[in-house]
């Protein structure tokens, strides 16, 4: 039995009322079209004189023009369409029945109505065409409607212009929301020196997180993931492209047990190992992370789980493993523009649902063929040139010991490269760049906070109130980049020398954390090692 669509009709004599009443409301007053100017569109208008006269007063409106009966005949007649309307009659008849333009704003939300319907039903005519005439693939056809539909849609709702001062107000509200709770405006990774950049990922970033194969891209994604989501309870969606389920499941197991990952995806564990797995593993019982595995993930179909998800489960944040091997669902003459599709798409998603998305990227080989310590630059970006735009944030993962790089200089300190990761931040749009030194655990792919400074993170002994926290980062009390100011020095320090041509203190700052330099050994003792 073949099946058709059943077509719903609307009257078109009630649809060519209401194109009337709109086009006559504007008509005796010309202010109007300033209340509506956002909503009102030619599209909306069905009859084809209606469409002609929208036009031109939409051509009016945008030259500073008064709209009356008068400005739109000669508008008409310089085009040589007055005729095509049916003349001055038919232009005069509008504004026969208008008194008053109280109900224009209801009179346009019908005409979206009736633009939508007509829409919709041609869309649904077109893709039941492509499925019985031209047999085309049904995945491809549901995943084009749904583009459709969905633009559409986003065409009739748009957002209202905000004054500065709210939005100053809402800011300064969620300040003090900062103070009064964990003071992370984020969601936070457990990585100290990152969260102390960042004060966590932001609400609608698009962060990339890039770099060569084995660099630990994976790696890094899952072990930020054990702050929010196992030690915090925040919702976090995981998208893996590349692996599993029970392979993403299996490296987390790996992280929290310390039980060697090999083992535990050959599944080659001995019962002791087994025992502690489980017992370690009890924790993730309340974790709320949904992994999703879905291969080839489209660009629309991300975005449909993803806005169900922040809906049902109140998911927080994002992650993407990888970029590359999702597509797009358009029609794309090349890769790099499918790429950068998916990009925007990615920002998009974050914007709309005001979360942070985490994607992940690959490099193109010029890394590789590149000499020196073969340190990733934006350039190496693969593909397009657009994630770079689209990202507030890009991450390059980088381990010197794979490139057996003996020694890594990590600005004027020299750090061992044995289980080394260097967090290069090589865009932040909202802070300042640098490089992060952590610790690869190859055997669980976990990323830590550095081993050889991690006693200066005593939660005991810092407060994120600590006008510090934001600069005093590594062993030897140095920002996190030395960029942070034009002349290449601290903040913590002035721009003048001593005699002996040491840099002397800022007492400014000095102060506010409550030291007093009151003595000459006071200084040497802080030139030596900052009291803090």
């Amino acid at each position: 039995m073949k099946k058709t669509i059943i077509q719903t009709e609307y009257s078109e004599e009630h649809q060519l009322v209401v194109e009337q009443a709109v086009l006559g409301s504007i008509l005796i007053n010309s202010e109007a079209i300033h209340e509506v100017s956002k909503e009102f569109s030619v599209k909306l208008f069905s009859d084809e004189r209606n469409v002609i006269i929208a036009d031109a007063i939409l051509k009016l409106h945008i030259d500073s023009k008064p709209i009356d009966l008068l400005t739109l005949v000669d508008q008409l007649k310089k085009k040589n369409k007055l005729e095509e309307v049916d003349g001055v009659v038919y232009i005069s008849s509008l504004t026969k029945n208008i008194s008053s333009i109280i109900n224009l704003e209801q009179h346009i939300r019908l005409l979206q109505q009736y633009w939508l319907a007509r829409y919709v039903n041609q869309s649904c005519n077109e893709a039941q065409l492509d499925l019985l005439e031209y047999k085309k693939d049904v995945f491809d056809v549901y995943s084009n409607l749904q583009v459709k539909l969905d633009s559409a849609l986003k065409d009739l709702v748009k957002k209202d212009l905000s004054k500065l001062f709210d939005v100053s107000i809402k800011n300064i509200e969620s300040f003090y929301d900062c103070l009064d709770g964990s003071g992370s405006s984020g969601v936070p990774t457990g990585l100290i020196r990152l969260d102390n950049l960042t004060n966590g990922f932001q609400s609608s970033d698009l962060i990339i997180l890039a770099g060569r194969t084995s660099m630990g891209k994976t790696a890094f994604s899952l072990s930020i993931l054990i702050e929010p989501v196992v030690n915090q309870k925040i919702p976090v969606a995981f998208f893996s492209l590349e692996m599993s389920k029970e392979q993403v499941a299996g490296r987390i197991q790996s992280i929290v047990s310390k039980v060697d990952v090999s083992k535990i995806v050959k599944k080659q564990l001995s019962f002791e190992e087994i025992n502690m797995l489980e017992s370690k593993c009890r924790k993730l019982e309340d974790a709320p992370l949904y992994i999703d595995d879905t291969a080839n993930i489209s660009l629309l179909e991300l975005k449909t789980k993803s806005r169900k998800l922040v809906r049902e489960n109140g998911v927080r944040m994002i992650v993407v493993d990888y970029l590359q091997l999702m597509r797009s669902g358009m029609k794309t003459t090349s890769r790099e523009q499918e790429i950068a599709e998916i990009s925007k798409g990615l920002k998009a998603i974050a914007k709309e649902l005001n979360i942070p998305v985490i994607a992940l990227s690959q490099l193109s080989r010029n890394v590789e063929q590149r000499g020196g310590d073969k340190k990733p630059m934006l350039s190496d970006l693969r593909e397009s040139g657009q994630i770079e735009q689209d990202a507030d944030m890009v991450l390059f993962c980088f381990r010197p010991e794979y490139y057996a790089l003996q020694d890594y200089n990590w600005f004027g300190d020299t750090l061992d490269t044995r289980r080394l990761f260097m967090l290069i931040i090589a865009k932040h749009r909202n802070g300042v760049l640098g490089e992060i030194p952590l610790t690869f655990y190859g055997e669980y792919t976990q990323i830590t906070n550095h081993s050889q400074t991690n006693s200066l993170y005593d939660s005991n002994n810092s407060s994120s109130n600590n006008v510090l926290n934001d600069t005093l980062l590594d062993s030897q009390k140095k920002p996190i980049t030395i960029a942070i100011n034009g002349n290449n020095t601290p903040d913590y320090y002035n721009n003048e020398n001593d005699n002996n041509g040491n840099i002397l203190p800022n007492n400014n700052l000095l102060n506010n954390i409550g030291f007093n330099n009151n003595s000459n050994n006071d200084l040497e003792n802080f030139l030596n090692e900052p009291p803090f």
